[in-house]
């Protein structure tokens, strides 16, 4: 018995020994481990994004050497955001850097799907998008990963470890909308546009801005101009633009109402439409300036009529329970405008969201 509690007691200061001197390295082997399961996995939705362009880029007839060079070859271009030292007139800059961006992408895409529609094109590059998305989030995680495990830092490891959840759930999210822009199917974030399509259904468009249509109809005497952006290939269009020019060329107008999609808080209901007041619509920024901008200097009020959904839902197919609060979001725009305007007045409702799979 003596000697089993000796024995007891070796392997407990042994233990201790172990954790005191090399428990820091324990750690770092641990985490070093979760981390590389997890840049595995992004590795590997990395290269499902990949092939899901190559195999889209490739019904067209185009040369697979060829596709798979610029596939490459694209999937690591970036853009330089202006310099912000002086923030005065940083938007317009920032306007141009995203539209020359936004036209050398589609500009390649065009090139590696010959005879492709401007709907296709417009979806071979929200494709590509995804696998550009994809391709940084492994490169910057394999970056942490691999200057951690050199440096052999617990405290660089314990900050990669923190974000990585956040890393995965976003890059899960891309990776859900894989499948949808590959079959042109509507997405979580296309409600603000099809929205809109319902509430003209049937009607004429112009096409206002690139890529942007308004249709002109009424409401018990309001006339309604309703923005949204062309589809049914992926476009987000120009809606901030395109609500500036109406505003200014059919001054006096009451109310500018916009319809999107948000980000929802954990515990709450997906498919719960809200209202608030100001623009609703992401991006960069850019839109939202315009809008805000003209707005203010023509004393217009902004309501913001938002269908709120997960990060995974906004970019995903677009699940039922979202699709079934179309009518709702119509109502509560219609109550809105019969609320806040009056007969003889013109409204803007501007549908805003990605035209995936929205005719």
């Amino acid at each position: 018995m003596a000697l089993l509690d000796q024995i007891l007691q070796i392997a407990y200061f042994a233990s201790f020994f172990l954790v005191f001197v090399y428990g820091t390295r324990i750690q770092t082997t641990i985490v070093l481990v979760g981390v590389k399961r997890s840049l595995g996995r992004l590795g590997q939705f990395k290269k499902a994004a990949r092939d899901s362009v190559l195999t889209s880029a490739l019904r067209f007839k185009a040369d697979q050497k060829e596709v798979e060079s610029r596939v490459d070859r694209l999937t690591g271009s970036f853009a330089i955001t202006p310099v912000s030292m002086d923030p005065h007139g940083i938007v317009p800059k920032l306007e141009h850097v995203l539209n020359t961006y936004d036209e050398n992408l589609k500009m390649e895409v065009r090139k590696m799907a010959p005879g492709a529609t401007d709907a296709e094109v417009n979806t071979l590059t929200n494709q590509m998008e995804i696998s550009i998305g994809l391709d940084q989030m492994y490169r910057v995680v394999r970056h942490f990963y691999l200057l951690a495990k050199k440096q052999g830092g617990l405290m660089a490891m314990a900050q990669l470890q923190m974000a990585m959840p956040s890393i995965m759930e976003e890059a899960e999210a891309y990776s859900s909308a894989i499948d949808a822009f590959a079959q042109g199917k509507p997405i979580g974030d296309g409600i603000g546009p099809m929205v809109a399509s319902k509430m003209v259904e049937g009607l004429q468009a112009k096409e206002i801005e690139e890529d942007t249509l308004v249709y002109g109809t009424s409401l018990e005497g309001r006339n309604l101009l309703v923005v949204r952006a062309k589809g049914p290939g992926g476009s987000v269009g120009k809606p901030g633009l395109a609500v500036e020019k109406l505003i200014q060329e059919n001054s006096p107008v009451s109310l500018v109402i916009t319809v999107d999609a948000a980000l929802k808080f954990e515990g709450e209901n997906s498919g719960e439409v809200v209202e608030g007041v100001g623009a609703a619509i992401g991006g960069p920024g850019v839109d939202r300036y315009h809008i805000e901008q003209t707005a203010a200097r023509n004393r217009v009020p902004l309501i913001a009529i938002v269908v709120k959904m997960s990060n995974k839902e906004a970019i995903a197919s677009m699940t039922q329970q979202i699709k079934s609060t179309v009518d709702e979001a119509i109502q509560r725009v219609k109550n809105t405008i019969i609320a806040r305007t009056k007969a003889g007045e013109t409204v803007i409702v501007a549908g805003i969201g990605n035209t995936m799979g929205v005719p």
